[in-house]
């Protein structure tokens, strides 16, 4: 079980980054009318859609790939496809300006669980290598009581960075301010560029290990 932890963590840490999901999340709390609670709802609205996602995986990756024949090659096209599915929002990012989040998010009565699903849903960038993660794990001769507690420690660490100020608005809502502001600082000038570095790396590793494995077969 610990060997399969290391070899997702990266991948789950990957997932984390996300900084629209973090500025977003500070927008709904800087609103009016009970913001904690709907920063609550579009953080579970997200982890919902992970956890549908990564339970989906878990349950049928292994089958499907045992019953192409060739489960090594298929693991192989997939952490490829992946890989170049990454690159790409990468060139999408330092190439084309994003939209500016909707301020839309500050008005009352949204459905902010549905909200975070589908965040959630077209975040792309979170969920391949959260997709890669559930994909080891599914792959791994461990038995569910070990498998399962490692997709909950993985959708966790996926969702650490945007349910962090939810968590410290809830437990600290005092020093909250003063503990999120700079985060939310920081991640404004800095996080696209963190995120794009990152998912390079991740993207360039992905089509190695696929086209070594294909090569190798």
């Amino acid at each position: 079980m610990l060997n399969t932890l290391l070899r997702v963590l990266p991948f789950a840490i990957g997932a984390t980054i996300s900084p629209t999901g973090l500025l977003f999340v500070m927008m709904i709390l800087s609103g009016k009318d009970n913001p904690r609670k709907k920063a609550l709802s579009f953080v579970s609205g997200a982890t919902l859609f992970l956890a549908v996602l990564g339970i989906f995986i878990f349950l049928t990756y292994k089958p499907v790939a045992t019953a192409s024949g060739h489960p090594e090659a298929l693991s192989d096209a997939v952490n490829i496809f992946l890989g170049l599915l990454l690159a790409a929002i990468v060139v999408k990012s330092v190439f084309f300006k994003k939209k500016a989040a909707p301020d839309g998010a500050k008005k009352h009565h949204r459905p902010y669980l549905v909200i975070g699903f589908v965040y959630m849903f077209i975040n792309i960038s979170t969920w391949i290598p959260f997709i890669v993660a559930m994909k080891i794990i599914a792959s791994e001769k461990i038995g569910p009581w070990d498998s399962f507690p490692l997709v909950l420690i993985v959708i966790a660490i996926t969702m650490l960075l945007v349910a962090l100020p939810v968590v410290v608005t809830y437990s600290m809502p005092k020093k909250s301010e003063r503990i999120l502001g700079p985060i939310n600082t920081f991640m404004s000038k800095y996080g696209t560029r963190i995120a794009d570095v990152y998912f390079t790396l991740m993207a360039i590793f992905l089509i190695f290990i696929g086209v070594r494995g294909l090569l190798s077969l």
